[in-house]
């Protein structure tokens, strides 16, 4: 069975419905592509407004590794036996999952 055909009026509305379709695709990626790029300029700014504050002096006199050291060979001790250094640093990288999760789905987490 044959279906019947406008001939050159068909071909000419899909060709147009296939010109608005990809137009449509375009502006869907430009507006994908622009808000990223705003998140990423947003962010930036975050980062640079925390990079230009300075650090407290009372923090940079010290050093864990310095107050740790003048506390005695027990202190000593008990910081090698309970690896303390690595429970800072895993509850260090839990923290900054945390936040990271938080600013990348909006803190609907």
């Amino acid at each position: 069975m044959i279906a019947p055909r406008a001939g050159w009026l068909d071909d000419l509305t899909n060709w147009i419905r296939g010109l608005i379709e990809k137009l449509w695709e375009a502006i869907e990626a430009f507006f994908t592509d622009l808000i990223v790029a705003a998140l990423e300029k947003m962010l930036e700014l975050v980062a640079l407004a925390f990079e230009s504050l300075p650090v407290p002096s009372f923090m940079t006199q010290h050093s864990i590794g310095s107050l740790l050291g003048n506390a005695g060979p027990t202190v000593g001790w008990y910081v090698e036996t309970f690896k303390i250094s690595e429970c800072l640093a895993l509850i260090a990288a839990g923290a900054v999952f945390k936040v990271t999760r938080k600013i990348v789905t909006f803190g609907k987490w």
